[in-house]
């Protein structure tokens, strides 16, 4: 070894040294008040081993200096979790100095290719920082591919319209263990019946290091952090002390706060300690979205889940007679939606279904060498949210009348079930910049009444039938239960705050605060 690198060492080693004093006291203390008491359940090693990506990590070291702003009041910092179920409200303690907002926007059951669609409906437009968990629900590529793995085209898409909302936020990608892998194997005594068992390596997670690293968003890995505790059965560690069925329990979430805190916290020690942030920072946030990994894999760059506002913005009210919007639910838990209770009333809706250049859905996407088929001829699915319930509802008719064309769809609001609940109606209509599609009430009814109530819909991201949609969401029917109900009002979001927990509905966003 040359004197001059034992120099360099006993440099680097000296400041290390320095570091741990700031005015003769200890760094530790002096950041108490910044970042808390938080107390690790996860060894050591097994946090080092869930920090799957870390990279530059420039829009998360800008969040997390906002986060040890000592500036009065302190400032606000929104955080939104999105996926099938991500728990944050314990992890506020690792930053008691901050002002922060947390939005679970997580939808249960639900994969990455709705929240691509829907994305407004569960996260803020000025959130800063995304916790994004679809390992499970995403499941697996049906090719078990490398390259074009579905799943990767879907993740990508998702998290650049993640990164460009207004607010810029920093993403984080935290993946558990699939479903089957948080498992003894078979012939385990825990495992006597040989469920599904699947190893370390059958997981989508390591194929998404490739967007991990290509857009520099950092990634959480459960199962590296927790694996090797499992398989032992170390106490405190064990599957089923970490896992009910296949979704964590409150021990895997407390592990998956864990990880969060520890990124954040290491996050800000860098900050604090030997690199602060800077010109280099501040121009790798603002910088433009590089081009696609895979050419043409691009995101709508503006929501297709139309509720709301959104929805009446649709509105052709020179062509709509017999509707009025109105809210049939409370102020706390609104249920608005266009209500019509006479035959004859119509409502005129103009949509945008051109999808030149986007390609076609999942499933659909032609096989490398193979025809491309002509994608602008495909039809475009919409999927419209109508009440349907046991008493007044009549017959309405949907149809393309102008710009566009489809099957003309009767759809009857009345049902025999002793409830009153969203469905959704799918129509395949051809592409067109202004697609007016009307829905008008027939004379027809099973009920003896002729109201009918449509409040929302739903565009697909690209032509062509999607898998998901028809045989997740729709069960392969023409019409189903709308079941997303953290986006029809049915189901609150929870919003935690220094205050207390927010509960909001997914459909306008309002908040009722409960201590």
């Amino acid at each position: 070894m040359t004197r001059s690198l034992l120099a360099l060492i006993n440099k680097s080693l000296a400041a290390v040294a320095l570091l741990m004093l700031v005015h003769n006291q200890p760094l530790t203390s002096l950041l108490g008040d910044l970042l808390g008491t938080y107390n690790y359940t996860l060894p050591r090693l097994a946090l080092g081993r869930g920090l799957a990506y870390v990279g530059g990590a420039a829009r998360l070291r800008r969040v997390v200096r906002h986060l040890l702003s000592r500036q009065s009041p302190p400032r606000s910092v929104k955080v939104g979790l999105i996926g099938g179920s991500i728990s944050w409200g314990q992890a506020l303690a690792a930053f008691p100095a901050a002002n922060i907002t947390t939005r679970n926007g997580c939808t249960p059951g639900v994969p990455a290719n709705y929240m691509i669609l829907c994305l407004e409906q569960s996260v803020d437009p000025d959130v800063e920082l995304v916790f994004v968990e679809f390992t499970v629900n995403n499941g697996h590529d049906a090719t078990n591919a490398l390259y074009g793995n579905s799943i990767v085209l879907d993740m990508e898409r998702l998290v650049r319209r993640i990164l460009q909302l207004p607010g810029q936020p920093a993403v984080v990608l935290m993946h558990v263990p699939t479903q089957g892998m948080a498992q003894y194997p078979p012939g385990h005594p825990k495992n006597p019946k040989h469920e599904m068992y699947r190893p370390y390596y059958q997981t989508t997670e390591d194929a998404l290091t490739v967007v991990h690293s290509y857009y520099d968003v950092q990634s959480l890995s459960l199962r590296n952090a927790l694996y090797s505790l499992a398989v032992a059965e170390r106490d405190g560690f064990k599957w089923e002390q970490a896992f009910v069925d296949h979704h964590p329990g409150n021990q895997g979430h407390k592990l998956m706060a864990d990880l969060a805190v520890y990124l954040l916290q290491s996050t800000a020690l860098q900050l604090v300690a030997h690199l602060p942030y800077g010109r280099e920072d501040a121009e790798a946030v603002a910088a433009p979205l590089p081009q696609p990994i895979y050419p043409g894999n691009v995101a709508p760059n503006t929501s297709m889940c139309l509720l709301g506002d959104r929805f009446r913005e649709l509105v052709v009210p020179e062509s709509t007679s017999g509707f009025a919007y109105l809210n049939e639910g409370t102020v706390e838990k609104p249920k608005p939606g266009y209500v019509a209770n006479t035959t004859g009333a119509v409502l005129r809706l103009r949509l945008n279904t051109h999808r030149e250049g986007l390609g076609l859905a999942g499933p659909q996407q032609p096989a490398a060498g193979a025809k491309q088929p002509e994608t602008d001829k495909q039809p475009v699915q919409i999927f419209f949210h109508h009440l349907r319930s046991y008493e007044h509802m009549g017959v309405a008719l949907f149809s393309c009348v102008s710009g566009c064309a489809c099957a003309p769809t009767e759809v009857d609001g009345h049902h025999a079930e002793k409830v009153s609940q969203l469905y959704m109606v799918v129509l395949e209509v051809s592409q067109a910049t202004a697609c007016d599609i009307e829905i008008k009430v027939l004379e027809r009814t099973s009920s003896g009444e002729h109201k009918f109530k449509v409040s929302g819909a739903v565009i697909a991201e690209r032509a062509g039938r999607d898998a998901w949609w028809n045989n997740a969401l729709m069960g392969a029917k023409k019409e189903a239960v709308f079941g997303i109900r953290e986006h029809n009002g049915d189901v609150m979001q929870i919003t935690y705050t220094k205050a207390g927990k927010a509960h909001t509905y997914g459909n306008n966003g309002q908040l009722c605060f409960w201590q």
